[in-house]
């Protein structure tokens, strides 16, 4: 703000006593007296227009115009317009042409000071040295010889002033320059209004648009969890309908091995518990409850994924090795989650080999000790390998090299192990010449609490 040094201090923190009555600075009763003086139509339709200009082209500055034509119409020395701030306890300056220019942006209190006085009688007023009753506007240079002030309305309710000021001796306003004054603050208050409903309008454009963009990204979340949830129900579902077929082939056989169909149907009992429990997972994850967590022997949960995809394996002539491991500490995790990423990692290694020659086909899975507080599951095979440009995006979410499936498959394991509290990564680094898996847990800081044992 520019001006007057003392302008930041016009707005006393404490009002103080009126040096004078109010009559004695109000001269409205005399402005209707003056000579009469023929309304000056040309000068009213030209500042009209200039205002609807600026509504069209800048409709931000419809304030400032109006203070500029008050000012050129009126031939005053300086004209502006006073609003109540939201909190109704002061008016600022929010245009200002002429003299007072410099001081956009002070103001005056609400219930001391001209424009209060307006407000509180709702008509116009016209003024001769207000400083004289309040003392503050002493500071506000240079003095006004006289002030008319007429109401501004938004909405039918007043919410500031428009005024014009002379600082020549001299000068003095008629009902002309009321009539005029009152014309551009009836066009310029529904001008206002205008303005102040365009902006209400982009601003409810931009939340519905925020609103939008939150849904969608909801609505992406929605998409995931529900691939999600289906891919990881669909392995087991799809295990349970090869074991039924297996099954009713074998019974439509003369001499059925039921040691066969015992096999295959324990394992349709498994597949079928293994649904039910993911199933369940996603329940307690609806309500909030915890994993299913306990202390688990990482060798012990290779045995069981490999028994639970042991028919892929098959179809897929794949050899698989399991590596002998050292003794080591147990893992805090949830069982079927942690098969879950075992099985995919299987999956994934048969299916990369589709390719290769049969006799060719190896997975390598084994157990180590990186250090003594991670646990490291190692899944390799003879694949043709991961590319290289394919790597860094070969967790994220929807990215799939494959033909078929969506490519969510390693992004739920990456989510399933850094829950755990680990991480997962792959190279090209196979001792079978093809990708290799590393998934990598914190061991259970103490076993004792766990209730874990060394396995």
């Amino acid at each position: 703000m520019t001006g007057s040094p003392t302008l930041p201090n016009i707005i006393p923190l404490e009002l103080p006593v009126p040096a004078a009555p109010l009559e004695a600075i109000v001269r409205t009763e005399e402005l209707r007296q003056r000579p009469y003086r023929p309304p000056e139509h040309e000068k009213e339709n030209s500042a009209l227009v200039a205002l609807v200009s600026a509504l069209a082209d800048s409709p931000g500055t419809i304030l400032q115009t109006l203070a500029d034509k008050v000012l050129e119409v009126l031939d005053a020395d300086s004209a502006g317009l006073s609003l109540l701030t939201k909190d109704a306890q002061r008016f600022y300056w929010a245009a200002i042409a002429g003299a007072w220019q410099p001081h956009l942006g002070g103001g005056t209190p609400r219930d001391f000071g001209p424009c209060g006085d307006v407000l509180d009688c709702n008509n116009a007023m016209l003024f001769t040295h207000w400083e004289r009753r309040y003392p503050y506007l002493g500071s506000a240079m240079p003095l006004a010889e006289e002030g008319l002030l007429v109401p501004f309305f938004v909405a039918g309710k007043s919410v500031g002033t428009i005024w014009a000021i002379a600082h020549r001796d001299g000068r003095r306003f008629d009902t002309e320059d009321l009539r005029l004054l009152e014309s551009m603050g009836r066009f310029a208050s529904a001008a206002y209004q205008t303005v102040e409903s365009i902006e209400e309008l982009k601003s409810e454009i931009a939340a519905r648009k925020t609103a939008e963009t939150e849904l969608r990204k909801i609505a992406d979340s929605l998409s995931m969890m529900t691939a999600s949830i289906a891919h990881e129900v669909n392995q087991p579902l799809a295990a349970i309908v090869t074991n039924a077929e297996s099954v009713l082939r074998g019974l439509a056989q003369d001499t059925p091995s039921l040691e066969r169909v015992a096999t295959l149907t324990n394992r349709v009992v498994a597949d079928a518990r293994r649904a039910s429990d993911i199933i369940e997972r996603v329940r307690s994850m609806a309500s909030r409850r915890a994993p299913a967590y306990e202390a688990l022997s990482i060798d012990d949960v290779i045995h069981e994924s490999l028994e639970l995809v042991r028919n892929e394996v098959l179809r897929g002539g794949v050899a698989v090795s399991l590596g002998p491991g050292p003794v080591l500490p147990r893992i805090d995790a949830d069982r079927v989650r942690l098969q879950q990423v075992i099985m995919n990692l299987i999956i994934n290694a048969v299916q990369a080999m589709a390719q290769v020659a049969p006799e060719h086909r190896r997975i390598s899975i084994r157990a180590a000790l990186p250090d003594p507080q991670t646990v490291c599951c190692i899944v390799e095979d003879s694949g043709p390998g991961i590319d290289a440009e394919h790597l860094p995006r070969l967790f994220d979410s929807f990215f799939s090299t494959k033909q078929t499936g969506m490519g969510i498959g390693l992004a739920i394991c990456r989510s399933i192990v850094e829950a755990h509290g680990g991480r997962i990564r792959a190279d090209n680094d196979s001792v079978l010449g093809g990708a290799r898996f590393l998934l990598e847990l914190p061991v259970v800081n103490d076993e004792a609490d766990a209730g874990g044992q060394t396995a």
